[in-house]
Order: structure tokens, then sequence, then C-alpha cells
């Protein structure tokens, strides 16, 4: 996709914040998602993993923690699975229920080609966790997220911050993948659409008032949502990137050469440093993460 006209949508989107434009959002984040994803549906053949490093094999066991953990998410949140309390029966409004919908068919889908993987490389899939979602882990400390399925607002924010996690899990597994073009190429097609999923939910709260961008800006901690969720963001604030693979350079040098007037503040020339790029989760960060909304 062309990456100008991407950013030209969005910003259409953000100005009209109109029902018409959330639904085209929506059906551009299907069609580019069916388009990045045809490994999840087999498209390619399998690779043989059971000769390669137990790096490889542990990156996949990461990324499929991090997939159960949305999965177990959205179905709780859209009533396929009993939580006590219940879910509020206002927590997702209908005019979202499909972004939601959409967004945990293409995280099964993910989770069916990870599982596949693992089984024929000889791994073993251990058994999926017991989550809580209030970040009580519980009921055994203070709940982060107490009304996370029974305000919308919420819902959303950690919604987002899952998905946030994810595009930075995969980016820190992709080293691990290198030598093995078929897994690189899965694991690109699924950070890519990841990221989908992190803008266009940051887009539907905006469109419900949220103060929140539609990518990661230095450690907001999301645009924001509480403090717990801080490790999800620890280290968006760098402004120095790799070049090379030895040299780095400071991206606020390079913040005064865009067309911008008036010229951009001190703040905000670090701030554009920092968003142009997402920082990637060591694999224990990630473990971190999502042992917040484990029981």
């Amino acid at each position: 996709m062309n990456l100008l006209s991407l950013l030209n949508q969005l910003a259409t989107a953000d100005a009209s914040e109109q029902p018409t434009a959330r639904r085209g959002a929506l059906t551009q984040l299907a069609r580019t998602a069916a388009a990045t994803l045809p490994l999840a549906l087999g498209a390619v053949a399998q690779p043989a993993m059971a000769q390669r490093a137990g790096t490889q094999l542990d990156a996949l066991l990461l990324l499929l923690q991090v997939e159960w953990l949305q999965d177990e998410f959205y179905s709780r949140v859209l009533g396929d699975i009993a939580v006590t309390p219940p879910v509020s029966a206002s927590l997702v409004p209908a005019d979202i229920q499909p972004d939601l919908t959409l967004i945990r068919a293409q995280q099964r889908q993910h989770i069916v080609r990870f599982e596949a993987l693992i089984a024929n490389s000889g791994g073993q899939i251990p058994a999926r966790p017991r989550y809580d979602f209030t970040g009580s882990r519980g009921g055994t400390q203070a709940a982060a997220f107490a009304d996370v399925f029974s305000n919308t607002e919420t819902m959303l924010a950690v919604a987002q911050t899952l998905e946030d996690l994810s595009v930075r899990a995969y980016l820190g597994q992709l080293a691990a993948l290198l030598s093995n073009d078929a897994l690189l190429v899965l694991a690109n097609r699924g950070l890519a659409t990841e990221a989908r999923h992190a803008a266009h939910l940051r887009q539907l709260r905006r469109q419900r008032g949220a103060a929140v961008k539609h990518w990661v800006s230095g450690t907001d901690n999301g645009g924001p949502v509480p403090t717990a969720t801080a490790p999800v963001y620890a280290g968006e604030d760098r402004v120095r990137q790799l070049v090379t693979v030895s040299r780095e350079i400071d991206l606020t040098t390079l913040t005064p050469l865009l067309p911008i007037t008036p010229a951009l503040t001190d703040a905000e020339k670090r701030a554009a440093a920092t968003e142009a790029l997402d920082e990637p989760l060591t694999a224990a960060a990630v473990q971190a993460v999502v042992a917040l909304f484990t029981a």
C-alpha cells in the first residue's frame, strides 16, 4: 500500500469523524488484512523447523502467547466466554461490534498458523493460561482495569494496549527468524496486521472522544491508559535509531527537513522522532506484560 495514500485516508477519516469514514476504514482493514495473511490460510509450504535453532521455536511460542491473550480478550468482550461478574450488555456498541469481531477473526488466523507450525516442528504447545483482564492477578492485587467489562472506554483502551504489545512483540522476534524466509515473511505479515489493528482501535477511541494519536508517541502510555501498562511503552521515547548495523542517528536532526509551517518546536521535533518507528520488546518484557493479565 502507498504510505502517503494511507496517511491521507487516516487524516480524512480523522477530520470527518463520521460513521461512514469509520466503515471505510473497517473495509480497508479487512481488505488489507486479507492480502497480508495468505500464510495463515496455507498459501505456502510448511517450513521444516525441527532442525532449526531453538530460538525460532521460542519466538513462535512467544507470539502464540500474545495471540492467545488477544483472542481470549475479544472472546470475553464479545460474550463468547462467560466472565464473573458478567460483561455489561452495553459494553460493545452495535457500531463497533463488527470491528472487534473482524479483529478477533484475524487473531484466530494467526493462532491456527502458529499452532500448526509449532506442532509440525515437534514443539510442545502449552496449555492456555488462565486470564484476568482486570489486572488483579486473580484477586491477589489491586485491579488496574476494574471496569474493563463494564466501561466501553476502558475496554477499548485495554484492547489498544494489547495490540500495541503485539506489534512490539513481533518486532522483537524478527531477528530470531532471519534465517528462515518463510517464517520471516509470516512474522512480517502478522506484524503489519497487528499494526493495523492498533491504529484502528485508536481511531475508534478518537471517534469516542479519547485524546489518543493513531500511533505511539513517546511514553504516552497509549493516550493514556493506566500506568500499569507503562511496560508496553517503555523505550518508545527513543530518538536515536539504527541506520546501519552499527550506526545510529538522532532523528530530531532530520525533523527540520520536514516542510512544515510554522517550524516545529523542540518538543514537537522530539515527539515526531519518537513516533517515526516502533521499538521492539524483548521476550522477557513481553512475558512480564502477559503476566499482568494472567490469574
